[in-house]
């Protein structure tokens, strides 16, 4: 690549772009919810440069360059490392092993390995780093080999991974350093659409099914009611699904015949990014938190169809918490919707 192209593509990426997002509220909202909502109707996030990088060190989970004497955390990093987290790194590098890499992308940060947060941070990254051409390939650590979803998202697009274990260092000849593309709980929506458009398959067929996700065998966020949730979820012709129980290729296939998706608030919900356009979502969510609106967020994104209903959870932290489903509001909702 030219120095003037290069001199070209970084000023372009010079300036935070900044991102304006308005929502529309859910289709079943209720007066007296509006405050779980209304703060993310609207909402505007900076998002960092892409950058290109040559001669650059992959040290730990760090990016450093030698020629700008500089560490790329903001890149590499949600939460801002200091100078003696740094420091550390540097020191327990020293002694690894270099590894020479001619070129790759980098698209991960501390809280990637979870399903989520690949398929909504790490997969919006990648398609801002392939749209450069100087990469098709990816660098990853060692354990991102043993998540299902990770290779088998990458068999299904065709791209490489680099994978370099701990007691390595890798010297990349080219990098393209990509930044989060929203910041959380926010989307993206161009990118996002286009991970659907990537990875979703277009059923031949008019998307009929309605599917309840159960959290049965997940090892946090259970339902004390289960039984009597999938007993009514069976009586209105609803499936029951255990996302543990299927890899990647069948969640996505059973999500393109989907109408209706219904599940506890948790990275099952992320499967929507799969879903037909126009289907619906019902979310079932912790009484009383306005604070964690991502799946809100992703459905309005992906132009879904979004419900709700409010649930006793055992404590006001909705990632930890078990429930007990309210379920007459969840048959109120069920049989609001048109067949």
């Amino acid at each position: 690549m030219s120095g003037r192209y290069l001199f070209i593509f970084n000023t372009i990426w010079a300036l935070l772009e900044e991102i304006y997002i308005k929502r529309n509220p859910p289709l079943n909202l209720q007066p007296e919810d509006e405050k779980l909502f209304e703060g993310d109707y609207e909402c505007k996030f900076k998002i960092h440069p892409i950058l290109h990088l040559e001669k650059s060190v992959i040290l730990q989970d760090t990016v450093f360059s030698p020629s700008h004497m500089s560490f790329y955390t903001t890149h590499t990093h949600v939460n801002s490392l200091g100078v003696l987290p740094v420091g550390k790194r540097i020191a327990h590098c020293i002694l690894k092993k270099w590894r020479k890499i001619p070129h790759a992308i980098w698209i991960k940060d501390e809280y990637s390995a979870d399903y989520f947060h690949w398929i909504t941070d790490c997969l919006p990254r990648l398609w801002v780093g392939l749209n450069t051409g100087i990469s098709d390939q990816v660098i990853l650590h060692d354990s991102y080999r043993h998540l299902p979803y990770v290779s088998e998202t990458l068999k299904i697009l065709n791209v490489k991974a680099i994978f370099y274990q701990s007691n390595e260092n890798l010297y990349v000849e080219n990098l393209v350093l990509t930044p989060r593309t929203a910041t959380f709980p926010n989307f993206n929506i161009e990118l996002t659409q286009a991970t659907r458009n990537k990875l979703s398959i277009q059923s031949e067929k008019k998307p009929t099914r309605k599917i309840y996700i159960s959290r049965k065998y997940a090892p946090k966020r259970k339902t004390h009611n289960e039984v009597d949730v999938e007993l009514l979820m069976i009586k209105h012709g609803f499936e029951i699904f255990y996302t543990e129980k299927l890899n990647l290729k069948e969640q996505i296939a059973l999500m393109s015949e989907t109408k209706t998706l219904v599940s506890l608030h948790g990275a099952a919900l992320t499967n929507m990014i799969f879903l037909p356009k126009d289907s619906e979502v019902i979310e079932l969510r912790n009484h009383g938190d306005a604070k964690t609106n991502c799946y809100f967020n992703l459905a309005n994104a992906l132009g879904l169809k979004y419900y709700y209903t409010r649930n006793h959870g055992d404590s006001q932290d909705t990632i930890t918490s078990d429930f007990t489903i309210d379920l007459d509001a969840l048959e109120k909702v069920i049989s609001s919707l048109k067949d």
